[in-house]
């Protein structure tokens, strides 16, 4: 008995020794984690979103502001009637309880955190909800800032839009703030300086029960707004511009020729940016399914054939290689025949004897076919290099290098190549730094579009780079653009206009579609001290003389006074 006594000793001793050993560990050792775990548990954070940073055109009109909205939402603790609730909401917003329902079960997480059931509801129902709310626990009306674009879909494809993040991005994000409702930028500008417009987020710390049910306010964290940002885009410039396209697609870039600032970048058609908000409306498939592609920057993005506007530059490499004078003649009896291929001019009765001012001005075929012919594609194509053709321009935001041949070529397709067919693809933006380099007498401009962030200028400035020809070789070739828009018979004679000189050359290409042609104008003004340098397509837009010239005018005369528009 005495034994049996003594071992039951020894055990209960063992295990009060193991348990003073394991408060000891608890509370002495680690005894501050759980401290700290329980502290964690004890509290929680209700994050309040910073509001977005504005946008800004060059003289301080809104493109990308932010305005507040009224969400429909359901606090778990505060229920005391879920059924009564979800109809109530129902009848004001027109939605079934069912669906009401199934929106909070997808939303709810911790007690006391409102889980969204409507998105968006207008200011009066908000109001109605809110004067109902003491008939009803556990409803709640929540005021939202959500993003806005004052010029709806102006500059749609530059400044981009939001989205909530993915579940792949949401932990790379979660350290700058960013929850799953949250906002992020999803393609252009909101994209490209997205840290710098998003802020930081703030929010109030409350103390909560066992349950997860809200206790006691503790503290606020005031959000901070996002930068604004400063561009050098002129609103007024780029909504004329888009209402001058109207339906027609296509694009259009505006440079200043001496800083490469973007004053203006179109592409036709557009969207609504605020559409991508609200993850579950069906505008989004629409867009997306969309074959006219409004979702893309067609001046960056878009590739397409040049067509006669190359001929500044073929014009350009055979008057730095010799084999023409400003002066030389060339026939144009209407075709050209190389080998067994007969090449026809768009005049098929022929120009006659052609100048390269005239050549120019009218757009000759043969001439520039036959100055290809003697340029050869090694000096054809250094020159087209040299403009910066089959090269990334410096643009921030995404871009195509556009293409040129990287193979042997006959006779007859250096002759095509000299006139913008064959085997060349350019962007608009590409085509506006061509231009730019003819406005400013050889310099190749990298283009850019944020003049400020936070009042302060961005890291880094664009550089320009030298296009190693002679003065005499740009004063020649702009003779010949100043005429395709004054004289009568120019081909660019509908960008003519009497308040303001301009230069230009028109390109009318041929594309896969039979009897469709891409429209192009290329230029700059005024002449004498460029302040625009532009490129205007027209997808399938005809010829480069009607439309695409009637847009450079109208630009021109908006740079020279804005006034009188």
């Amino acid at each position: 008995m005495t034994g049996r006594l003594v071992r039951l000793q020894l055990i209960l001793s063992l295990a009060l020794g193991l348990l003073v050993v394991r408060l000891v560990h608890l509370q002495l050792v680690r005894g501050a984690h759980y401290r700290r775990l329980a502290e964690q548990n004890r509290l929680r954070l209700v994050p309040e979103p910073a509001p977005r940073g504005l946008i800004l055109d060059r003289r301080g009109r809104l493109l990308a502001s932010n305005q507040t909205v009224f969400r429909v939402a359901i606090v778990p603790q505060e229920l005391e009637d879920f059924p009564g609730v979800l109809r109530h909401i129902g009848a004001l917003t027109h939605r079934s309880p069912d669906a009401l329902n199934r929106e909070y079960r997808r939303e709810r997480s911790l007690a006391f955190m409102p889980a969204t059931v409507v998105s968006y509801v207008p200011k009066e129902v908000a109001i109605r909800l809110e004067e109902t709310r003491w008939q009803f626990p556990g409803l709640f009306v929540k005021p939202e800032t959500v993003r806005h674009y004052p010029g709806g879909s102006s500059a749609a494809q530059l400044l981009g839009y939001l989205s909530q993040p993915t579940a792949e991005e949401l932990p790379a994000l979660k350290s700058y703030g960013v929850r799953p409702q949250h906002l992020v930028g999803r393609s252009g500008l909101e994209r490209l300086l997205d840290e710098e417009l998003r802020g930081r987020s703030g929010g109030l710390m409350v103390e909560v029960d066992h349950r997860a049910r809200q206790v006691r306010v503790i503290g606020r964290r005031t959000p901070e707004a996002g930068s604004k940002v400063t561009l050098t885009l002129d609103a007024q410039l780029q909504s004329l511009i888009e209402q001058a396209f109207g339906t027609q697609a296509g694009g259009c870039v505006v440079l200043d020729p001496e800083t490469g600032e973007v004053l203006a970048m179109v592409s036709v058609p557009a969207f609504q940016p605020e559409a991508f908000i609200d993850p579950e409306t069906p505008v989004i498939r629409s867009l997306l399914d969309d074959p006219r592609s409004p979702l893309m920057n067609r001046t960056t993005v878009g590739v397409y054939l040049p067509g006669s506007i190359l001929k500044l530059v073929a014009a350009s490499a055979a008057l730095e290689a010799g084999v023409i004078t400003p002066s030389t003649t060339i026939v144009c009896p209407g075709s050209l025949t190389i080998g067994d291929r007969v090449f026809h001019c768009w005049n098929l009765d022929g120009h006659g004897p052609m100048t390269l001012r005239d050549a120019l001005m009218q757009s000759c075929n043969v001439y520039f076919m036959q100055i290809g012919r003697r340029l050869g594609l090694k000096r054809l194509r250094a020159a087209l290099e040299a403009v910066g053709l089959s090269r990334r321009t410096g643009w921030p935001l995404e871009e195509q290098r556009g293409h040129l041949p990287d193979r042997p070529l006959t006779e007859g397709e250096v002759a095509m190549l000299a006139m913008g067919q064959g085997e060349v693809l350019v962007t608009v933006l590409q085509a506006a730094v061509m231009a730019a380099a003819f406005a400013n007498h050889g310099w190749a401009v990298e283009p850019w579009v944020v003049r400020e962030i936070a009042h302060r200028p961005p890291p880094r400035r664009p550089s320009r780079r030298p296009i190693p020809w002679s003065p005499e070789t740009f004063e020649a070739v702009r003779a010949g653009m100043e005429a395709v828009v004054r004289d009568p018979d120019g081909t660019g004679h509908r960008a003519f206009s009497p308040l303001v000189s301009a230069a230009g050359k028109t390109g009318t290409a041929q594309t896969h579609v039979p009897g469709r042609t891409h429209g192009w104008f290329v230029g700059f003004c005024p002449v004498d001290h460029p302040r625009a340098a532009i490129a205007v397509l027209a997808e399938y837009g005809g010829s480069g003389g009607d439309l695409p010239a009637e847009i450079a005018r109208t630009i021109c005369e908006y740079v020279t006074a804005p006034e009188a528009l």
